[in-house]
C-alpha cells in the first residue's frame, strides 16, 4: 500500500477514451485537469477532462461525442474508496474549447454517467403494480429500461402503489416518485434521488443525517495542527483543514417567504365531490417533528426566532397565505382514494407537500457555507461532516467556536479537481444544515417600530 506523501496526492489508475470505432486511447500523459461534479439535486455524475493533444485524436480516432471515459483515481492509503469508472464506464457528450497550443491543442471533454443519455433517449408506457422502492429498482435495472450495474442505495417505502407511466422518461419517473414516497423506515416523504461516486441513491434525507460524520474539518485560522512529535507532518490530519471558506447563505428570507418554508397553506380539493380541506404549516410548531442534520432532536433549534414582526403579534411562521399549494384529489363516500381500493397505498402529496418544500427551502437558503479542502477520495455528496468555525472577532462569550455556523453540515455540491501538474486533488464542496445547536434569543414585542403615515405628494 502507498503512503500519502503530501496532503492532495492522488494515483491515476487508468485513464482511457473508448472509441465508437472500438479503439482506445491512453490519455495518462495528455490530460491537464480532471473535473468530476456530484449534486444531491441532480440525477447523474458529470465532469470534464482537459487534454493537450500532440497526435491529433480528435480527427485520427476520431472524436465525435460517441466516446466513453474508462478512469480510476484513489487516494493513497485509501485504495478501499477509490472513484473507480473502469467497469461502469462514462459517456462523453460534447467537446470544445478547442485551442491551438504550439504543436499541440488543447480541448475540453465533457461527460457524464451514462444512464441520464439513455433516459433521454427511451420513454416508459408502462403500469406498475408494487411499492415505490421496488418500481425505481426495477426502472434502475429493467434491461428495457436504465439496466444500470452500479451499486444502488434505495430505501424502502410504504405500501403498494398502482401508477402508470404516461410515455415517461425514466430518471423522470423517478423524480416524480420522489414526491410521493414514504419511507416503512423512518416515515418520512423527504426522498431525494441522485448519483455519487459510491452509487445511485433513492433515499430520504433522514436517512443521510443518520450517516456517521466523514470526518471533522476545521478552518485553518482554527490553528488545525499538522505537526506530529518529532516534527513530522502529520499529513492525513490536513486532508481536513478548511484551506478557505465562505458563508454562502445564511438564512434568505426572502426566499424562506416565497418557498413556504415558513409557512403555508394546502388545498386539496375534490372535483368530484365537489370539497375540499385545507391544512397549513408553520415552520415553528412543526420544526421538532422532522429529524435534522444534527441528527439530534433534543438539541436543535430553529435558524428563525418568533419574534413578532406586526402589531398584531404575529409570527413569521403565521402567514400561511404567503405560499399556497393546490393538490386534486379524487376520494368517494369513504373518504378513501377513489382511484384505488383499501389494497393500494393512497396518494400522500397533498399531506407531505407543504413540509417537503420547507425541508428543501431549507438546504437550499439556510445556513449554508462553501469551503475548499485538499482532496481525499472519501468525500463525496449526501455525507456529513462537522464543520468547526473560529469565532471572528469581538467575543461576548466564553464559547471558542461560532455557536451558530458550527456543527453537524450534509454535502450537498462537490467538485473534484485532478490536475496533473504537481498531482494535486483538491475539493470545492458546499454543506448546509437546517438547526443551530443554541436558541436564538428573541423579543415578545413587535419588532417592526411603529412609524406615522407619509405624506402625499400631487403629481
Amino acid at each position: 500500500m502507498a503512503e500519502l506523501t503530501y496532503a492532495g496526492e492522488y494515483d491515476l489508475v487508468e485513464l482511457n477514451l473508448h472509441s465508437s470505432s472500438g479503439n482506445v486511447v491512453n490519455l495518462e500523459t495528455t490530460y491537464r485537469e480532471i473535473t468530476l461534479y456530484e449534486n444531491m439535486f441532480s440525477n447523474t455524475m458529470t465532469g470534464t477532462i482537459l487534454v493537450l493533444d500532440v497526435n491529433n485524436i480528435i480527427m485520427n480516432l476520431p472524436v465525435i461525442g460517441q466516446e466513453y471515459l474508462s478512469f480510476k483515481i484513489q487516494t493513497p492509503t485509501l485504495e478501499d474508496h477509490a472513484i473507480d469508472y473502469t467497469k461502469h464506464l462514462m459517456s462523453i457528450y460534447k467537446i470544445d474549447n478547442r485551442l491551438p497550443d504550439k504543436n499541440a491543442e488543447a480541448f475540453l471533454l465533457h461527460f457524464c454517467s451514462p444512464e441520464l443519455l439513455k433516459s433521454k433517449r427511451i420513454r416508459l408506457s408502462k403500469s406498475y403494480t408494487e411499492s415505490t422502492d421496488k418500481i425505481v429498482t426495477d426502472i434502475l435495472q429493467n434491461e428495457k429500461s436504465i439496466n444500470t450495474g452500479k451499486n444502488l442505495f434505495i430505501e424502502e417505502t410504504k405500501g403498494i402503489k398502482k401508477i402508470i407511466s404516461p410515455n415517461k422518461n425514466p430518471y423522470g419517473l423517478i423524480s416524480d416518485l420522489t414526491t410521493d414516497a414514504i419511507s416503512s423506515v423512518n416515515n418520512s416523504p423527504n426522498y431525494v434521488f441522485f448519483e455519487n461516486s459510491k452509487g445511485i441513491h433513492f433515499r430520504t434525507l433522514e436517512s443521510l443525517y443518520s450517516e456517521p460524520s466523514i470526518g471533522e474539518f476545521m478552518s485553518s485560522d482554527s490553528g488545525a495542527v499538522d505537526i506530529q512529535e518529532g516534527g513530522v507532518m502529520d499529513v492525513h490530519k490536513k486532508l481536513k483543514q478548511v484551506l478557505n471558506y465562505s458563508l454562502s447563505s445564511n438564512n434568505n428570507t426572502m426566499k424562506s417567504i416565497e418557498s413556504g418554508m415558513l409557512a403555508s397553506k394546502t388545498i386539496e380539493y375534490d372535483m368530484f365531490q365537489k370539497k375540499y380541506d385545507v391544512s397549513s404549516y408553520n415552520y415553528f410548531t412543526d420544526f421538532h417533528k422532522n429529524q435534522r442534520v444534527s441528527d439530534n432532536r433534543n438539541k436543535d433549534n430553529p435558524v428563525y426566532n418568533e419574534t413578532p414582526i406586526e402589531e398584531s403579534g404575529k409570527t413569521m411562521g403565521e402567514y400561511l397565505n404567503s405560499k399556497i399549494f393546490l393538490q386534486p384529489t379524487s376520494k368517494n363516500s369513504s373518504g378513501n382514494d377513489a382511484q384505488h381500493d383499501g389494497s393500494y397505498e393512497p396518494n400522500n402529496v397533498a399531506k407531505t407537500i407543504s413540509s417537503r418544500s420547507s425541508k428543501y427551502t431549507e438546504l437550499e437558503y439556510g445556513v449554508k457555507v462553501m469551503m475548499s479542502i485538499n482532496g481525499t477520495t472519501t468525500i463525496h455528496v449526501g455525507g456529513v461532516i462537522d464543520f468547526i468555525l473560529p469565532i471572528v472577532g469581538k467575543n461576548n462569550s466564553d464559547e471558542e467556536f461560532d455557536m451558530y455556523n458550527s456543527g453537524r453540515f450534509l454535502i450537498t455540491k462537490l467538485k473534484h479537481v485532478f490536475v496533473s501538474s504537481g498531482q494535486k486533488h483538491s475539493i470545492v464542496m458546499t454543506a448546509v444544515k437546517d438547526s443551530i445547536s443554541t436558541e436564538l434569543p428573541q423579543n415578545k414585542k413587535q419588532l417592526l417600530p411603529s412609524v406615522k403615515g407619509g405624506s402625499i405628494t400631487q403629481l
